[in-house]
Order: C-alpha cells, then sequence, then structure tokens
C-alpha cells in the first residue's frame, strides 16, 4: 500500500469541470482539447484516466443526497483505505495498481464530504452551466460556480424582468 497523495478541493474542482463530460458539453468544448491542469502535473496525470475520475466525481457533486453511497463505492473501486501513521493521524493508503490521481480525488473528496458535509456540495444553478463547486460559505447559500455565472444569471433574471414589465404596460396601453 502506498500513501496517498494530497490533492485540494480547488484541484479537484478543476478537474471535474476541466475534464468531465456533462460540463464539456454543455460548455460547448466536448471536441476540444483537454487543458492542461498543473495542479495534477506532479501526480503524472492522464488525459483518458482524467475522463473516466471526473465523471464518477461529477455524479457525486450531481446528487449530493446520495454522496456516502457513490464515494464509499468509488473508495472500494480504488481500494482505497485508511492507516494510522506513525504520528496518530489517519492517512488515506492505495494499491500500487491504482491510478494516482483517481486515488487523490476520490480521497480528497470524501475528506472535504466527512468534514463539511455532502450539502456543501452542488452544480450551478446558472442557465447552460454544470460546473460543480463546494460552498464554503458561512451561510450554506452558494448556488454558483463562480462569481460569473452568478452576475449572468442575475442579469438575465432583471432583463427578464424588465422584458415582462415593457409587455405588461404594452398591454395596458392597447384598447
Amino acid at each position: 500500500m502506498i500513501v496517498v497523495d494530497h490533492l485540494p478541493i480547488a484541484a479537484i474542482v478543476d478537474l471535474v469541470n476541466e475534464y468531465a463530460d456533462p460540463t464539456r458539453h454543455v460548455a460547448g468544448e466536448a471536441d476540444g482539447p483537454y487543458p492542461t491542469l498543473e495542479s495534477l502535473a506532479p501526480l503524472g496525470a492522464d488525459g483518458s484516466d482524467l475522463v473516466a475520475v471526473a465523471n464518477d466525481l461529477h455524479a457525486v457533486f450531481a446528487d449530493p443526497a446520495h454522496a456516502a453511497d457513490r464515494l464509499n463505492a468509488l473508495v472500494d473501486r480504488h481500494g482505497l483505505r485508511h492507516r494510522l501513521a506513525d504520528h496518530g493521524v489517519l492517512t488515506w493508503m492505495r494499491p500500487e495498481s491504482t491510478d494516482r490521481v483517481a486515488a487523490a480525488a476520490v480521497a480528497g473528496l470524501v475528506d472535504v464530504v466527512a468534514e463539511a458535509g455532502p450539502d456543501r456540495l452542488g452544480i450551478c444553478d446558472a442557465h447552460r452551466c454544470v460546473d460543480v463547486y463546494v460552498d464554503a460559505s458561512h451561510a450554506k447559500t452558494r448556488s454558483y460556480c463562480s462569481p460569473q455565472c452568478h452576475t449572468r444569471a442575475r442579469v438575465a433574471r432583471w432583463r427578464a424582468a424588465q422584458r415582462r414589465a415593457a409587455s405588461a404596460a404594452k398591454h395596458e396601453e392597447t384598447p
């Protein structure tokens, strides 16, 4: 068994948003090249392996109510185990045959869910966006993947309200 590399949650979110089929399809990037994620380079990341891992993790974000079941299945599939290290801290371990990125991503997401809860995982509420996020807000109110998506959604709601108001005013003027 080998110690699992640490993968921060920001790198996990980037992995899912850049490599998962649903996010690439909705963004119109399905046929485009995959980006290089610098945070994954030390792990020897391979593009084909990244897509499968990203798709598995996207499903966890898409269904937080079943996050535990999905993550437990991924832990089992990749042969991950917790072991007590000499210094008294639980450490993730993986078989040598398990992909380093998959192990690091699954273990990292399990740790986040164990600490913060599955209700902190989500898919962006913006129209035409299925990027994932982890809600780190104090009030647990995040519903967009980025400030840009939040702004676009707010502007779209405002414009729709303006159109409705103009249409209502037009109908009131008509005899």
